[in-house]
């Protein structure tokens, strides 16, 4: 296998905008901004989405340069802001973005669409990735955890005040653990949780424990999901998945043993080869992982043969230092 660069690793996007973030007058000036612009997402986390040229040769161009079929559709900045529902991003390629919770109508040439179901470019992906995680923090943490008081969302965020004793709240993320599994011929294993449609599959994942190394995960869910022994594993890239606030950390793992389902998690789960996973794509008989996933990414690296060999030749059960 050769190695590859998941789409996820690169420069940031968005300029956080840390040294002025809380300046009232900064953000003033961001929000006033003819450049600025307002993403608006609703209840279900569906976002309007514009539609780029159809036709063959538009198509023909957007698959050279490996775009998107579709692109956001923000609005402009309008009116004074309320800093407790529009919610500051970042400032993009020297455009402030913010955020919102409401309504979006679709004008000539867009559509409503589910986030989670969308192929977007990288600028995209990051910005929907960062405010849906604004959002779902801003609407899950509103009191404090120290005395329970109401929480404001500073006028920058993303933390929060309390009213009554001043403590600053921070962002939770909740990190898991997501790979790739392979046996010794290069077979991938792809499982189905009882409650997925018949046909869907992705690669196996879990969340950490608390006082549990990443890498302890990985052997731990893989074990419980599929009665499979981890011999070897290589950390690969990570991806926010803001539904509602984990950190996926993406693996290539080698396994040996037989698949026994033991926890119940799973409904089914197996080893494919690189054919029968095209051939069931193919026939409408398997689903793969959604665009906007690293699950999509590591299955679509191994299917073209991308993804480095699990056997990094580091031994991580004793310190790096020895």
């Amino acid at each position: 296998m050769t190695a590859t660069s998941l789409p996820f690793i690169g420069e940031p996007v968005i300029d956080r905008c840390h040294l002025d973030r809380d300046d009232p007058a900064a953000n003033a000036a961001r929000w006033s901004d003819p450049a600025a612009l307002l993403l608006t997402i609703n209840v279900h986390d569906e976002v309007v989405v514009q539609r780029r040229p159809a036709g063959p040769a538009a198509a023909a161009a957007r698959s050279a340069r490996r775009e998107p079929p579709v692109s956001l559709a923000p609005g402009p900045t309008a009116g004074d802001r309320d800093d407790q529902r529009q919610l500051f991003i970042g400032v993009v390629s020297g455009r402030p973005w913010f955020i919102t919770r409401g309504r979006p109508v679709p004008g000539p040439g867009q559509q409503l669409a589910a986030v989670r179901s969308l192929s977007l470019d990288p600028v995209d992906r990051e910005i929907v990735w960062s405010g849906l995680a604004a959002l779902h923090w801003a609407e899950s943490q509103p009191l404090c955890p120290r005395c329970h008081g109401l929480t404001r969302v500073t006028p920058g965020g993303p933390t929060r005040i309390c009213t009554r004793c001043g403590r600053e709240v921070f962002p939770r993320t909740d990190p898991a653990v997501i790979s790739a599994v392979l046996d010794h011929d290069d077979r991938i294993v792809l499982g189905r949780q009882a409650h997925w449609e018949p046909g869907r599959m992705s690669v196996l994942a879990g969340f950490v424990e608390a006082g549990e190394a990443a890498e302890h995960a990985l052997v731990r869910e893989v074990a419980e999901e599929t009665g499979l022994r981890v011999v070897a594993a290589r950390y690969l890239s990570s991806q926010p998945w803001p539904f509602p606030r984990s950190l996926m950390l993406g693996y290539v793992a080698r396994a040996e043993g037989v698949i026994a389902l033991a926890d119940h998690e799973l409904a089914q789960a197996d080893f494919y080869s690189r054919d029968q996973v095209r051939e069931l794509v193919a026939a409408g008989r398997l689903q793969l992982s959604t665009p906007m996933s690293i699950a999509r990414s590591l299955q679509e690296a191994w299917l073209a043969d991308r993804l480095p060999a699990p056997e990094s030749g580091t031994d991580l059960s004793v310190p790096l230092t020895h």
